[in-house]
């Protein structure tokens, strides 16, 4: 059975774009050698983590209504990583409701 996300996939792929980019950048990266000050790059490493949350979140209890192949590996996967295993899973997530 197939049923629709709880916020629209044209929303949720630049929230999970937003939140790897700058999760990793900001992690990554020290922002004041590029001139910005570190209370706005602390306050881009939580807006970053909280766009992750989100979408995992979202994607978690999609996977689980459309009883989804592999559905803990992907549980897993956004747990872990969160945006960036959330942008394959939207990219392909017509394919699996084939199987589904």
């Amino acid at each position: 059975m197939k049923t629709k996300l709880l916020i629209p996939a044209n929303i949720l792929i630049p929230l999970a774009l937003f939140g790897a980019i700058f999760t990793v950048f900001t992690v990554s990266f020290d922002l004041t050698s590029f001139g910005i000050p570190l209370a706005a790059g602390k306050f881009l490493t939580y807006i970053a983590f909280l766009c992750s949350f989100l979408v995992a979140l979202i994607l978690i209890s999609d996977v689980f209504r459309n009883n989804i192949p592999g559905k803990y590996l992907w549980t897993l996967g956004f747990l872990i990583s969160g945006g960036i295993t959330g942008l394959f899973y939207l990219r392909s997530r017509p394919k699996y409701f084939a199987q589904a």
